[in-house]
């Protein structure tokens, strides 16, 4: 097998072991903890070394509440989602401009930045999340849960240097030179 395979198959496995407690717990437990924003969070976290918990954490509270202020600010906390409608309405519209751009500026100036909290916000302006405190707690448990085990797991494993994979040509390259 190649060293690109095996460089590949440690993150993966991370990801994939994580991913699964977090929806095995979901399931058990009977709450709404997986939400696809934590799929490119995962991503980030099963990098050596993974992304900062500042990042991770606040990145996902500024996503939250710059969704749910623009929702209301807009008046669209109650229009019908953009997934049911099959539409995006103009409410919707101008309030997920407004999230992403606050999320993006408030994200910068705390240090924070999380791509994937840009998501987190998307799915509440249009519609995926509900506004209220349980889609608040939903989101504060998953991000938690997922980002806790995927420390605790990190801590655990042994330590793995950063990532070495190369471009898919370079790597063949690397392969035949070690006679892989």
């Amino acid at each position: 097998m190649s060293r690109r395979v095996l460089e590949a198959a440690g993150p993966a496995l991370f990801a994939t072991l994580v991913m699964s407690l977090v929806g095995a717990l979901a399931a058990i437990l009977e709450q709404p903890w997986l939400f696809p924003s934590l799929g490119p969070t995962l991503f980030l976290l099963a990098a050596a070394p993974p992304e900062r918990p500042w990042n991770v954490f606040a990145g996902h509270a500024i996503g939250v509440a710059a969704g749910f202020g623009a929702l209301f600010l807009f008046g669209a906390q109650d229009s019908l989602s953009a997934f049911d409608a099959g539409a995006v309405g103009a409410g919707r519209a101008a309030a997920t401009a407004l999230a992403v751009g606050a999320t993006l500026l408030l994200q910068t100036l705390a240090g924070a930045k999380h791509p994937p909290a840009a998501a987190t916000t998307m799915l509440i302006t249009l519609g995926g999340l509900r506004p209220g405190w349980a889609t608040v707690a939903a989101i504060a448990a998953g991000v938690s849960l997922l980002a806790g085990l995927a420390y605790a797991a990190h801590a655990l494993l042994p330590a793995r240097p950063r990532s070495t994979l190369a471009p898919p040509e370079a790597a063949r390259r690397q392969d035949l030179e070690a006679g892989c």
